[in-house]
């Protein structure tokens, strides 16, 4: 970078204890909290880590550093599931004073990308009007894969719930004995690229989901149609709500799911939901609840897989996972659609 009054060289370094001093000064939309809880479990995880290597991989944080000291720029990433095969940049903040914060951003990127071991895909989302976070994911290969619009739901109260759900449907609280009835929702209302590359298992949406999450089950077929996750990471102090549909059941979309909406987060308003930008039905059924839209993100994906690393397959199977994640490595063709709800 070229030296100004406004940005000194950057060094990219991963975060540590000896960061905590600086970290209260810095502008970085609201991370500080987030920091300091990582730079602490840092040291005990590390040692926990060496007693179990079968232990499932811990969140990072890399920070971009001036010539003195202070931090300008900062990005966390953390895994989808227990496996480390795919990790999430859950944020990147880049000081509005850094000249080439472009540059500041494939540097955090980069160095973030290289400290996984075993990662063999990478999932973002930046504000759409983010050029420097925009450009340095896609200088790092990363393609666009949804364009999302965010909803702020303030109160439980605007929602058009209906009193009581049909018969055969039943709101059941997420626990162990039904997870598997939440992947396979997921399983189906996820496009087929995004399911390949997150690799989920029912234990991972365990772990990212808070108490209160609800699944409402069709109870004659044992199967969720319809799922509000309460997510442990927050969206500018809101809980973050994961609204699943299953596609055969567009019908819900109504007072039957702010019924699921209303059981789930009437206690922890106000929320953030996400939902595609294509999906008419679904923005304007947000708005009919009363959500307030918000900022328009784009998700992006960025695929590290290589051929010779996989096992070996079935000729259909190796050609179909070749297809659906090779298309996610640069200069490739477009991923197929995804599906419009989420």
């Amino acid at each position: 970078m070229t030296p100004g009054p406004q940005c000194d060289p950057l060094v990219m370094r991963p975060l540590g204890l000896q960061h905590l001093a600086r970290l209260s000064h810095a502008e970085l939309d609201g991370l500080h909290l987030r920091l300091q809880q990582l730079a602490l479990r840092r040291g005990p995880e590390q040692l926990l880590r060496l007693i179990d290597r079968q232990r499932p991989p811990t969140p990072l944080a890399w920070l971009a550093q001036g010539r003195n000291g202070e931090v300008n720029g900062a990005l966390i990433a953390e895994p989808c599931n227990r496996r480390g095969s795919c990790w999430r940049i859950d944020a990147l903040s880049i000081n509005a004073a850094v000249q080439s914060r472009s540059e500041a951003s494939v540097l955090l990127i980069r160095d973030a990308l290289s400290a996984v071991q075993g990662a063999l895909s990478w999932i973002a989302r930046a504000a759409i009007d983010d050029t420097a976070v925009l450009s340095g994911l896609r200088q790092q290969g990363f393609q666009t894969l949804q364009q999302q619009r965010l909803w702020r739901l303030e109160r439980a109260e605007s929602l058009l719930a209906c009193d009581a759900l049909p018969p055969q449907l039943q709101l059941q609280p997420l626990d162990r004995s039904n997870a598997a009835l939440l992947l396979q929702l997921e399983l189906s209302a996820t496009p087929a690229h995004l399911r390949q590359m997150q690799d989920l298992r029912s234990d991972d949406l365990l772990d990212d989901a808070q108490a209160g999450s609800l699944l409402l089950v069709d109870t004659q077929r044992h199967q969720a149609v319809a799922a509000a996750r309460l997510l442990r990471r927050s969206h500018a102090g809101t809980t973050e709500v994961e609204l699943s549909l299953h596609p055969a059941w567009a019908q819900l979309l109504g007072p039957p799911l702010a019924r699921l909406l209303l059981q789930a987060c009437s206690e922890r308003m106000p929320i953030t939901l996400r939902c595609d930008v294509r999906n008419n039905d679904g923005m304007a059924w947000l708005e009919q609840q009363g959500a307030i839209p918000g900022r328009e993100e784009l998700v992006l994906a960025r695929s590290l897989w290589r051929r010779q690393e996989l096992p070996a397959m079935g000729g259909l199977a190796s050609r179909t996972l070749e297809r659906l994640v090779g298309q996610l490595q640069p200069n490739q063709r477009p991923v197929p659609e995804a599906m419009l709800w989420r």
